[in-house]
């Protein structure tokens, strides 16, 4: 099966899936379906040469489940050689009965299914009808106000002792990140732990988490959980915490957790500018970290952001 076959299966499960879930079906770019089509209708070999910079395909589509009554987002990202090679399926859903740890054990369950059904067969509505018929399952039964303490929803609070008082930054190295998937659970974790930092995508790929010790390890833990070609936490900073409130204003470096982005260039294999990244840093005085992260020192962009 050629790059160009496969592009053309994916172009037919999407049109299936637009078909199925008229209403519930979202595509995240929809040039990439445009820029896909034009190379499957394409005839010369210009085209063909052109499937490698193609973006991967992304969409989300939202399933309604009867029991428990609950709407569910699930997430797929094709890559280029889908369905030769297997595509990533996350589920989501708000319902209060689904913990963090059971949508954990359900992904990690329907990744499985997954890989069980045969290479090169087109597997994204078996993935949805799985996902329909095995819900239920992974749902318990858990009191609302268990989550609101923490501001943390639907999740389950690491375990506190007066020893784990300590307020830790992680500045985490990845080989390179990119998929849309991971992006948005890194946000949504962040969003759900009460954290401060920032997520830097691309090529190196830079995580900062910083907060109370229990939540950052955690953070880190549901990270390294994900398939990676290479992730470590290269630096830890540790601060004991003698007057909780008040320490944590002071010792956060940031506001809130989101993406960041500096002067992106190149293709799919996008870089950012190292240089107003670490301008970025130096203006959060943690300037010093950009060594010890990427092993150069760091040079301040001419560039503005």
């Amino acid at each position: 099966m050629n790059s160009k076959e496969m592009i053309e299966l994916q172009i037919s499960e999407v049109d299936m899936l637009q078909s199925m879930f008229p209403d519930e079906f979202c595509v995240d770019d929809p040039s990439a379906i445009s820029e896909a089509r034009r190379i499957v209708d394409g005839e010369d070999s210009e085209h063909q040469c052109e499937v490698a910079l193609l973006p991967q395909i992304t969409f989300t589509i939202k399933i309604k489940i009867d029991t428990p009554e609950c709407n569910v987002q699930v997430i797929c990202e094709l890559p280029q050689t889908y369905p030769k090679d297997t595509p990533e399926v996350l589920v989501r859903s708000d319902a209060p009965p689904f913990s963090r740890q059971e949508q954990k054990r359900l992904n990690d369950d329907l990744a499985e299914h997954i890989l069980s059904l045969d290479r090169g067969e087109l597997v994204i509505g078996e993935a949805v009808q799985w996902i329909q018929d095995n819900f239920c399952k992974y749902v318990a039964t858990v009191s609302p106000s268990s989550c609101e303490d923490n501001n943390l929803p639907h999740t389950t609070t690491p375990k506190r002792t007066k020893e784990e008082d300590t307020f830790t930054r992680l500045w985490i190295h990845s080989h390179h990140i990119y998929s849309k998937i991971k992006r948005r659970l890194i946000l949504d974790w962040g969003s759900e732990f009460p954290v401060t930092g920032f997520c830097l995508p691309g090529k190196p790929g830079i995580i900062c988490i910083e907060g109370e010790k229990c939540y950052a390890e955690e953070f880190w833990s549901l990270l390294r959980k994900m398939t990676w070609k290479k992730i470590s936490c290269k630096h830890r900073e540790d601060f004991p915490l003698r007057d909780e409130k008040g320490q944590l204003k002071v010792l956060k470096l940031f506001n809130g957790f989101d993406e960041k982005a500096f002067s992106v260039r190149g293709g799919r294999d996008y870089h950012m500018d190292l240089g107003l990244f670490f301008q970025f840093l130096e203006q959060h005085e943690c300037g010093s970290v950009f060594k010890i992260l990427l092993g150069v020192d760091g040079k301040v962009s001419s560039k503005t952001n």
